[in-house]
């Protein structure tokens, strides 16, 4: 994806036109303040670039710093240290703005908001209910049970409490057979039940503006989209859809996949997203090198818990033990059961092996533990960010459904 010649043009010509909705100088002429709803530290959106033009465009339609906030969606994650809060949004924003942190389990700051068509009841943070406006912002990724990151998922989980996120989040798992729904998979939309639950609370909100944007794998800007946050998760994931869902003829014999990088790799559990975008074009007993370095370790250890579980145990336990550290695990398992996966990382030997991959502690000695001596016309695909890529066969539904 080629980078944006003028990210910050972009987000001038946006909020002066979204798509949408009314620009910005218009919506904030009876307000009196401001909350912008921001991604946390697992997620790289270079607010440090174009977060400050947006607050110098709010000071020019009227409303000051002091008047602005920023809302932290972290969903379920932890809280941000004030180190990672000044490298996530830049010292220039954490100087001028109060920052809010979002507790999923803080009820009593929680506000009922309404009732989904799955069921799904939507508590949200008074914080960011009582908004005079409301500014979602985040960066659009294919997600492995969503479809899609952004819009919607600033609301569903960022600000919502555990018991909604935890209801939405168990419509990844089909019912009837335990395992995930047949429309709950990275870059599909329509029909997907996480992704539809999340647009009707988000929708039930009423966000005033969304600003979301896509990066490529060298972290640049390549779309920034300024609107409704519908219209703008839409518009996002088609240009993401032209430029990396990528169709291949067959599944190949061997990949070679790399997970993006930091912060993408912070963590078996944030690692494991590029892998799971692999799988389509995986052959059964494919052999995978998969290079995540895990500097951080596996994850919580709610997601350690996991480790040594097979998959009938696993899935038993997700059906019971909604999280998205259950539907990770349940993943891993499965995917370390149909493929012969060579893990690169920082990660004790161990550990690695418990969860059904195959230690290395460099590329060469993956290179040589997986491809066998004689590899002619073998298929092979290199992705080295498949987090940010996904390759499909032929007949994926897409944005479509």
């Amino acid at each position: 994806m080629p980078p944006l010649p003028d990210p910050i043009k972009r987000l001038h010509d946006g909020l002066a036109d979204p798509f949408g909705c009314a620009p910005l100088a218009i919506q904030v002429r009876d307000k009196s303040s401001v909350v912008i709803v921001v991604s946390d530290y697992t997620r790289n959106v270079r607010y440090p670039l174009w977060l400050p033009e947006l607050l110098n465009k709010l000071n020019e339609a009227g409303i000051p710093d002091a008047s602005v906030q920023l809302y932290v969606a972290s969903g379920t994650h932890r809280s941000m240290t004030p180190e990672e809060k000044q490298e996530t949004y830049g010292a220039d924003v954490c100087k001028r703005v109060e920052i809010l942190d979002h507790d999923c389990d803080n009820l009593d700051r929680m506000k009922k908001i309404g009732r989904t068509s799955y069921g799904t009841i939507g508590y949200i943070d008074e914080r960011v209910f009582n908004a005079e406006m409301m500014i979602l912002t985040g960066g659009i990724q294919f997600h492995y049970f969503a479809g899609y990151s952004g819009g919607r998922k600033a609301i569903l989980p960022g600000c919502c409490a555990r018991e909604t996120i935890l209801k939405n989040h168990s419509l990844v798992i089909d019912k009837k057979t335990g395992r995930f729904a047949d429309k709950v998979r990275p870059g599909i939309a329509l029909g997907n039940p996480v992704n539809e639950d999340m647009l009707q609370i988000a929708s039930q909100l009423r966000p005033d503006m969304c600003i979301n944007v896509v990066l490529n794998s060298k972290k640049e800007i390549c779309w920034l989209g300024v609107g409704d946050q519908g219209y703008k998760l839409r518009r996002g994931a088609q240009f993401l859809d032209k430029y990396n869902m990528i169709e291949i003829k067959e599944p190949v014999d061997i990949a070679v996949i790399g997970s993006g990088g930091h912060p993408k790799d912070l963590t078996l559990f944030q690692a494991h997203k590029a892998l799971k975008h692999a799988e389509e074009m995986l052959k059964p007993g494919c052999k995978v090198i998969w290079l995540a370095k895990c500097e951080q370790g596996e994850g919580t250890e709610e997601f350690q818990s996991f480790r040594s579980l097979n998959v009938d145990e696993c899935t038993a336990r997700a059906q019971k033990d909604i999280s998205l550290y259950s539907f990770c695990s349940l993943s891993i398992k499965l995917l370390t059961a149909k493929f012969d996966i060579h893990l690169v990382s920082d990660l004790p030997p161990e550990h690695v092996r418990a969860w059904g991959f195959t230690p290395h502690a460099d590329v060469e000695s993956a290179f040589a533990a997986a491809v066998p001596p004689d590899h002619t016309g073998l298929n092979w695909a290199v992705v080295p960010d498949c987090s940010n890529m996904l390759p499909v066969l032929p007949g994926h539904a897409g944005l479509e459904g």
